[in-house]
C-alpha cells in the first residue's frame, strides 16, 4: 500500500533490526519472506552491512529465497517462475544457502503444475494459506499434493495465514495464553500435534520480546517450543500424508480474491507483452545466434528479466496497491520491453548478416530476413517499420552536403513497394516516435504476407519501390479466405464459418455495473445499456489480407449512484472499436480490439457463444491445458463464494472454438456455452467493506481511482475452430523483420530447430544460466505418453535432460544426425540442454 521507496525505507529499518537481533540474541531465526530481491534492495543502501547479513545467512540465522519476487501464482507465465526461481538463486547464493521452502504465503490461489515446478527444482515443502477448498476439511493440514503429471510436493497449509503469532502482547504470560488457544485449534483430527505459528506480518518489524513468549508458553502447556525456521518444521512433517490433486482455487478459510485477475488489465496486457517478448524471441534467438558465433545476450536478458519479475509481485500484478505504485510499474515495464526487443533485434540481425555495426542500407530498394519464432514453418503478416539506423550523413568536402536517409521518403517519392514482385502495403503510422520530412506526412511500415518461413529460421524477400497498389474499400459487411467466413450483423456481433463449423453472435459485449474493489467483481445489475451506433467498412488488401472494420458504441451508465446501490441515470459513450483480420494461409481469425472507456464502476466483456450448451471445457494454465466444469463449486460453508470466472495463461476452448485472448487472463464459460472474456473493469477502490461478493474485508478502505482505468486499451485476440495451442502462440507471436545482409551467420531457409508432433509445445529456448548452449523446453499437455521428434539444424554434441533449475537428471541423449527423440509423459515438462 506505499511505492517502492517508502517501503524500501522500512525495509531497511527491518533488516537492520533483524542484525542487531541475530547478535543479541542466540535463539532468534527470521524469514524474510521467501525472496532475495530484498536483499538486493537493502544492499544498495547498506552496502556496509554485506559481510553481517552474509554472516547471518551461513550461521542459519537468516533464511533467504527461494523466489527472486513473491509471485503471484497464476498470472505470470510458467515460464516467469521458472525465470523467478532461477534468478532468486543467483542472487542468494552469494550470500548463504538458498532456502527449499516453497513459501507461498498471500498469492491468490495457485495452479495444478506447482508440483511439477517444485520438483524440477528439488523444493518443498510447499507452505500456503489461500486456495483451500473443501479438502481443507478432509485432509489434514500437511498433505500430498499431486500435479497432473503425477509430481508431488509435500504441502502444509496455514489455516490461520501467515500471521497467527503476530502482535504477541508485552507481557509474555498473556502472550502465551493466546497462542497455546491458537495451537489448539490448529491441531486436527489425526494430527500428531506439529503447530506451525507464524510471528510476523505485512511490514512488521520483528518482535524482540518473542523469545520470552515461547519460554512462558512451554513452561504453561509442557510442550516443546522452538523458535526456528521453515526448514526447522519440516523435518516434523509426516513422511507419507494423504494426497490430493487438482488448483488450489478455493476459499473455505481465506478470501480468494478473484477481481485481482482483471483488476487494472493494462498492466496484466503490459505483462503479457513482456513475457511474449523475451520467451518468444529474444531468449530463442540470443540462444540460436550464441550458437552460430554472436555475442552473449544473457547479461540483456537478465536486466530485463529482473525487470519485469519485480512487477510480477502479487499486489502488484494483482493491480491491489496504491495508484502510485502501479504508475512506477510502467517504468519497468519498458525496461523490460525495450531490453527484450532490442535484444531479439541485435540477435535476428547479427543473424541475417548485418555484421556488429548493423548499418541499414542507404537505399529504397533493399532486401528483409523475416524471421520465425516458431517449431515448425509458418506463413502469416510480418510488418517492417523502415527506421535507418542513422538517418542523416554528411559529405566530405567544402560543400557540407547533407544527405537524408531514403527510407525517410518512402510514401513521397514511392507510392508503393513490392515485396519479390508482388504487392506489398504501405501503411500509415500515426505514432510519435518516428521521423517525419514533411509535419502533414506521416511515416509508414510495410506489410506482407511472408510464406512458409521455416521452423526457427528465416527467408530473404527483397523490397523495391513501386506504382500504387490500390485496396479494395467499401461498406462490404463480410470477407472470405479459404475454408473462413466472416460477416458482421446488424448489431456489430461477428457470424463465422470455420471450416465445417459455424458461429454467431462472436465479440459480442456485455457491460454491467461493478460496486465491487480491486479484489472483488460485485455486480449491479440496475441501469440501461443500449447499443447507440454501429458502423461497418470493409478492406481488401493487394496482399490478400482481408479486413472489417466494426466500431460500436454503447450508451452505458456514467457511473455508481452515490448511494452505491444501483447505476446512475447519466450515460455516457463507451467506444468498442474491432478490426477483424483474415490473413492467408493462416487458419484463425485476428480480432484487434480497442475501448475507449469513460465510464465508471462496471465491467464490460467480449461474449463468444459456441451454439450449444456446455459442461465442461478447457483453458490454458500453468504449464498445462486443464479441463474445467462450467458448475459452479459448492461454496457452502466457504468464507468467499465460489468466481464463476477463472484465470487462463491465453486460451479457451469449448464446443470447437477456441478463443485467444492472450493478456485478458479473465474468463468465464456459461452452462449455455458462452465463453466471455473480460475487457475492462473499471472500479475506484482499493478494499471496500461493504460488498455483498465477499463477506470479510480484505485490504484497506482507500481510493483508487486509477483503477477505473478510464483510458484507451488496446488488446490483440483471435479465434479459430478446433484445439490447437501452436495457433495461439502463433497469432500472438508473429513473425518479425529485419535487414537482411550479405554475410548471414545462417543461410535463409534452413530451419534451425522443428520440433513434432504438434501437440508437442516448446515452452522455452534459452541460454543455458550456468555455461555455454541452450536449454529447450517441451510440455506436453495432453493425456497420454508422446514420443517427441527433435530436428536441429546446428551442430550439437550432445542433448542432456535436466531439470528446470538447469542441473543434470539423466544421462545424454543420443544425437542421430541432428536429432533426438524423447517421450514426454502426459501433462510433462522435459528439458534438454543442448551443447555444440
Amino acid at each position: 500500500y506505499r511505492t517502492y521507496q517508502s517501503f524500501r525505507a522500512r525495509l531497511v529499518d527491518l533488516v537492520d533490526r533483524v542484525l542487531e537481533l541475530v547478535a543479541d540474541d542466540p535463539g532468534f531465526r527470521f524469514l524474510l519472506d521467501g525472496q532475495t530481491v530484498v536483499l538486493e534492495d537493502y544492499l544498495e543502501i547498506r552496502p556496509g552491512r554485506r559481510a553481517d547479513l552474509e554472516a547471518a545467512c551461513r550461521a542459519g540465522r537468516l533464511a533467504i529465497g527461494p523466489w527472486y519476487v513473491q509471485p503471484d501464482s497464476l498470472l505470470p507465465s510458467g515460464e516467469a517462475h521458472v525465470r523467478n526461481l532461477l534468478e532468486g538463486r543467483r542472487v542468494g547464493e552469494p550470500l548463504g544457502p538458498v532456502s527449499r521452502i516453497a513459501y507461498c504465503p498471500d498469492s491468490f490461489g495457485h495452479p495444478a503444475q506447482f508440483p511439477q515446478l517444485f520438483r524440477g527444482f528439488g523444493l518443498g515443502p510447499f507452505i500456503y494459506w489461500r486456495g483451500g477448498g473443501e479438502e481443507v476439511d478432509l485432509l489434514p493440514a500437511a498433505y500430498r499434493w499431486m500435479a497432473p503429471d503425477g509430481s508431488a510436493v509435500l504441502a502444509y497449509h496455514l489455516a490461520e495465514g501467515y500471521f497467527a503469532a503476530s502482535g504477541l502482547p508485552l507481557d509474555p504470560q498473556v502472550a502465551a495464553r493466546g497462542l497455546a488457544e491458537v495451537a489448539r485449534s490448529l491441531v486436527r483430527p489425526g494430527g500428531d500435534g506439529a503447530v506451525l505459528l507464524m510471528n510476523g506480518f505485512d511490514h512488521a518489524l520483528p518482535e524482540a520480546h518473542a523469545g520470552a513468549v515461547a519460554e512462558a508458553l512451554a513452561r504453561a502447556t509442557g510442550w516443546t517450543v522452538v523458535r526456528g525456521l521453515l526448514e526447522d518444521f519440516a523435518a516434523l512433517l509426516p513422511a507419507d500424508p494423504p494426497s490430493f490433486s487438482g488448483e488450489l482455487l478455493g476459499a473455505r478459510t481465506a478470501n480468494l480474491l478473484p477481481g485481482v485477475w482483471s483488476a487494472r488489465l493494462p498492466l496484466k496486457l503490459r505483462n503479457r507483452r513482456a513475457e511474449a517478448l523475451l520467451e518468444g524471441w529474444a531468449e530463442p534467438w540470443a540462444a540460436l545466434g550464441a550458437t552460430l558465433g554472436a555475442a552473449d545476450e544473457r547479461p540483456a536478458l537478465g536486466a530485463a528479466w529482473r525487470a519485469l519479475l519485480q512487477n510480477q509481485a502479487h499486489d502488484s500484478i494483482g493491480g491491489c496497491s496504491q495508484d502510485r505504485v502501479h504508475r512506477q510499474m510502467h517504468g519497468r515495464y519498458d525496461v523490460a520491453e525495450e531490453l527484450a526487443s532490442e535484444t531479439a533485434t541485435r540477435a535476428l540481425e547479427r543473424v541475417a548478416g548485418l555484421g556488429a555495426e548493423r548499418r541499414s542500407p542507404w537505399t529504397e530498394e533493399f532486401d528483409l530476413a523475416v524471421f520465425n519464432p516458431s517449431p515448425h514453418p509458418r506463413t502469416d503478416v510480418v510488418r517492417f517499420v523502415p527506421v535507418p539506423r542513422s538517418w542523416i550523413r554528411f559529405t566530405v568536402g567544402a560543400l557540407r552536403e547533407v544527405a537524408i536517409h531514403p527510407w525517410l521518403r518512402i510514401g513521397l517519392t514511392a507510392d508503393g513497394y513490392t515485396v519479390d514482385g508482388r504487392p506489398a502495403r504501405l501503411a500509415v503510422d500515426q505514432g510519435t516516435d518516428r521521423i517525419r520530412l514533411l509535419a502533414d506526412v506521416p511515416a509508414r511500415t510495410i506489410e506482407f504476407v511472408a510464406a512458409d518461413v521455416p521452423a526457427f529460421g528465416w527467408k530473404r524477400f527483397r523490397l523495391a519501390p513501386s506504382g500504387r497498389h490500390l485496396d479494395q474499400e467499401d461498406a462490404g459487411r463480410d470477407i472470405s479466405c479459404a475454408a473462413i467466413a466472416v460477416s458482421v450483423a446488424e448489431d456489430g456481433t461477428l457470424a463465422a464459418r470455420l471450416g465445417e463449423r459455424t458461429y454467431a453472435g462472436l465479440a459480442g459485449l456485455e457491460d454491467v455495473g461493478d460496486r465491487g474493489d480491486t479484489y472483488d467483481f460485485d455486480p449491479v445489475r440496475t441501469g440501461e445499456v443500449t447499443l447507440a451506433e454501429v458502423g461497418v467498412r470493409r478492406r481488401i488488401d493487394a496482399t490478400g489480407i482481408r479486413h472489417l472494420f466494426v466500431r460500436r458504441v454503447l450508451a452505458v451508465p456514467a457511473s455508481l449512484t452515490t448511494d452505491r446501490r444501483r447505476r446512475s441515470d447519466e450515460q455516457v459513450p463507451l467506444t468498442v472499436e474491432t478490426a477483424v483480420r483474415l490473413v492467408p494461409g493462416t487458419a484463425r481469425v485476428d480480432l484487434g480490439v480497442r475501448v475507449t472507456n469513460v465510464a465508471r464502476d462496471h465491467r464490460l466483456r467480449l461474449l463468444f457463444p459456441t451454439g450449444a450448451p456446455a459442461k465442461s471445457f478447457l483453458a490454458s494454465t500453468t504449464f498445462d491445458v486443464a479441463c474445467r466444469e462450467t458448475e459452479r463449486r459448492d461454496a457452502s460453508g466457504w468464507v468467499h463464494p465460489a468466481p464463476s470466472t477463472f484465470p487462463h495463461q491465453g486460451f479457451v476452448f469449448a464446443n470447437g472454438l477456441t478463443v485467444a485472448a492472450p493478456g485478458l487472463p479473465e474468463a468465464e464459460v456459461t452452462a449455455d456455452g458462452v465463453i466471455a472474456v473480460t475487457l475492462v473493469r473499471a472500479v475506484g477502490w482499493l478494499a471496500r467493506m461493504d460488498l455483498k461478493s465477499r463477506p470479510r474485508p480484505a485490504g484497506p478502505l482507500m481510493p483508487a481511482p486509477g483503477a477505473q482505468c478510464l483510458e484507451t486499451i488496446e488488446a490483440s485476440l483471435s479465434f479459430f475452430s478446433g484445439l490447437d495451442p501452436r495457433v495461439a502462440r502463433d497469432a500472438e507471436l508473429g513473425l518479425r523483420a529485419v535487414v537482411a545482409g550479405e554475410a548471414p551467420l545462417l543461410g535463409p531457409d534452413q530451419a534451425l530447430l522443428e520440433v513434432s508432433p504438434r501437440d508437442i509445445l516448446v515452452t522455452a529456448l534459452k541460454p543455458g544460466a550456468g555455461g555455454p548452449g541452450m536449454v529447450l523446453r517441451l510440455l506436453n499437455p495432453t493425456d497420454a505418453p508422446i514420443t517427441a521428434r527433435v530436428a536441429l539444424g546446428f551442430p550439437a554434441s550432445e542433448a542432456v535432460p535436466v531439470r528446470l533449475d538447469e542441473t543434470p537428471e539423466a544421462a545424454a541423449l543420443p544425437l542421430d544426425g541432428g536429432r533426438v527423440e524423447l517421450t514426454v509423459p502426459a501433462h510433462t515438462l522435459r528439458s534438454l540442454w543442448l551443447r555444440g
